[in-house]
């Protein structure tokens, strides 16, 4: 009876390494039932009743699902991104610096681990238009903090003396360029003098990601 065997194989495949439960003793205690009715079920040596319950169902076209890793905390796989309130500028800077969570986003966490590393990213929203289109007024971006090494040709968020901005990396002999997707955008680009001691400034982090709302 496939309803029958659903039900033996399934909690098979819940016992053992690595498994929600190591045993069945284990199950059984979880179930507040004694191990050897769980091993007379995996053994297909329970009575009647359960078999006739089978029958039941099968006729009537009843199925049985089990969680496919053994557990059904489907939270496990999400990993929530704080959104601060910090909001990097898409144009000259914007003094919008402050840490402090506001919310937390869920995405999944075999996604973020492909990208870098889920425990040092956040979320901000970024004002101006001179990332646009890539990168819009209002947007939200996706930033892992570390990854701060600067790669030409990626986008950043980078903090220039008190103020913080998001530009696409450009690199010439001695220099830092930090440069607005917009054509239109003024400044079209900020030079950081490798040699200049005077200037504070560093990377924040990398740009992962960018939700949009559609307008």
């Amino acid at each position: 009876m496939s309803f029958y065997f659903d039900l033996v194989e399934g909690m098979k495949n819940m016992i053992g390494h690595n498994k929600k439960y190591a045993n069945p003793t284990q199950m059984a205690k979880a179930c507040g039932v004694a191990p050897n009715q769980i091993i007379r079920y995996i053994n297909q040596e329970r009575g009647k009743y359960i078999q006739v319950l089978a029958k039941v169902l099968d006729t009537v076209g009843a199925k049985i699902i089990f969680p496919a890793d053994g557990t059904n905390n489907d939270m496990d796989k999400f990993h929530h991104v704080p959104k601060v309130l910090a909001r990097p500028s898409g144009g000259g800077g914007s003094l919008q610096t402050d840490d402090t969570v506001e919310d937390t986003y869920a995405f999944k966490l075999d996604w973020l681990n492909k990208k870098g590393r889920p425990d040092c990213m956040k979320l901000m929203a970024v004002t101006g238009e001179s990332m646009a289109p890539r990168i819009e007024d209002g947007d939200n971006i996706l930033v892992d903090e570390s990854q701060k090494d600067l790669y030409e040709g990626r986008i950043y968020v980078v903090r220039i003396d008190q103020e913080i901005v998001v530009k696409r990396i450009a690199k010439e002999p001695g220099k830092i360029l930090l440069m607005s997707d917009n054509p239109d955008a003024q400044p079209k680009r900020i030079e950081i003098d490798l040699k200049d001691q005077s200037l504070s400034w560093e990377p924040i982090g990398r740009v992962l990601y960018v939700s949009k709302d559609l307008r």
